[in-house]
């Protein structure tokens, strides 16, 4: 009993130690939890009641509500949106800051919601001009978002939406202006826009340094900007035509279903690149499609290639037109099977700086089919410069057939006179 009381008696003068502390490091040390979270801390002092309503941060996720992963019959969906709902209504209601530093809501856990009646929130949030914000829905109705007080916010300097609805795979957003002058990062997930609403987007935003399309919907990409750094357009984005001119880009990363029109870069600056060429369904194009994402990328000086089809021809002429990568030292060649890997990395013997040349085969079973028939490098051979020296080569994902290691590396020799180590990896890292 008398270390129970000791127990207890010590927990109290913790919580008066705290308590004790400035307001100001208070509302700092809560600002690290969820909202929900310091709405609940704030109760264990008389003199904390109030203070989560002077959070710089709010935090709202459905998860921390207890919804299960597993969903069956018994669960009451409405139930869990209804107290998520008075959460957020509650907490906007109470607030005595007029600014939010960061908005967080987060209704995305397992299943489609019904989302409406907290989206309208979203409105209310912008007038508290937040600096950063990101919302992720997924909902089971359409959403009417007011996206025009999101675009024009002009305290962000972070934005993220990511939305999707139930069956229809992406949300259409409707930009009437945009003023976003502080916005240095924004990531657009689940959105579908017309051809001309990107290029007003990126007008409006005098100072963005990073730009996201993921899953992302719409016809003519054209990224014209003098300030963007990092560009990311990937995951099951459909495009039409692909326009970049960023002459400070550094880091760029393409992942994209399906492109069909024509490809200009403008990227002189660029450090980083990582490409999955596009057109696995259409292969007679495809080598034509990859190169033309290639050609626009010789100032790089790590490039990751990521080949969705292992078949393809690369012609004599595409060869002379490529251009010399003079910056170069890593190519890495991610691909099903080496008929065009292979090919490819042809490209980039004659790179001066070209130091480690990595293949990494992802369909061990394809991969053996280069023994039986010969690349097209050979006809080529002309108008190739046969390379002095390369420091590293690294083949990752192979099985340990020394035949067709030996194939492989025979061919490397035909095109390198001196390579300063060969290491053979499986897809884990370890060595063979």
């Amino acid at each position: 009993m008398m270390n129970m009381k000791a127990h207890g008696s010590e927990d109290n003068d913790n919580i008066g130690r705290i308590s004790n502390l400035p307001d100001d490091v208070l509302i700092h040390i809560l600002s690290f939890l969820s909202t929900r979270n310091a709405v609940q801390r704030c109760i264990l002092s008389k003199g904390w009641l109030n203070m989560w309503t002077s959070l710089p941060d709010l935090k709202f996720d459905i998860k921390e509500f207890g919804f299960p992963e597993i969903i069956d019959d018994e669960v009451d969906v409405e139930l869990f949106v209804t107290k998520f709902k008075l959460l957020v209504k509650s907490v906007l209601e109470k607030r005595q800051t007029s600014r939010v530093n960061r908005f967080e809501l987060y209704l995305d856990s397992v299943i489609f919601w019904p989302c409406k009646a907290v989206a309208d929130y979203i409105g209310d949030v912008m007038m508290l001009a937040p600096r950063e914000c990101s919302i992720k829905l997924r909902s089971r109705e359409k959403l009417n978002l007011n996206t025009d007080l999101i675009f024009t916010c002009a305290s962000l300097i972070y934005l993220e939406l990511c939305l999707s609805i139930k069956v229809l795979n992406f949300v259409a957003i409707k930009l009437n202006s945009v003023n976003l002058p502080c916005l240095k990062t924004l990531q657009l997930h689940g959105i579908s826009m017309r051809d001309d609403s990107l290029k007003k987007l990126l007008l409006g935003c005098s100072v963005l340094e990073e730009l996201v399309l993921e899953n992302f919907n719409i016809g003519i990409v054209e990224i014209c900007s003098n300030t963007l750094k990092n560009l990311v357009i990937g995951s099951y984005c459909y495009v039409m035509r692909l326009h970049i001119s960023t002459p400070n880009l550094l880091y760029l990363h393409i992942n994209v279903i399906s492109m069909r029109g024509n490809v200009l870069l403008n990227m002189p600056s660029l450090v980083d690149a990582s490409i999955h060429i596009p057109g696995w369904h259409d292969k007679n194009k495809y080598v034509t499609r990859g190169l033309k994402l290639i050609h626009g990328l010789s100032n790089v000086k790590s490039l990751h290639l990521y080949l969705s089809c292992s078949e393809g021809k690369v012609k004599k002429k595409d060869f002379t037109s490529c251009p010399v990568f003079h910056h170069l030292k890593y190519l890495e060649i991610v691909s099903w099977g080496l008929y065009i890997g292979f090919d490819l990395a042809s490209f980039f013997l004659h790179s001066p700086k070209l130091q480690v040349l990595t293949f990494t085969n992802i369909h061990k079973e394809r991969a053996t089919e280069i023994l039986d028939e010969e690349t097209t490098l050979e006809g080529a051979r002309d108008v190739l410069v046969q390379r002095e020296f390369l420091q590293t080569v690294r083949l990752v994902g192979f099985k340990n057939d020394n035949g067709f290691v030996d194939l492989l590396i025979d061919k490397l020799f035909a095109n390198v006179k001196v390579i300063g180590g060969i290491f053979i990896e499986d897809l884990e890292g370890g060595y063979y």
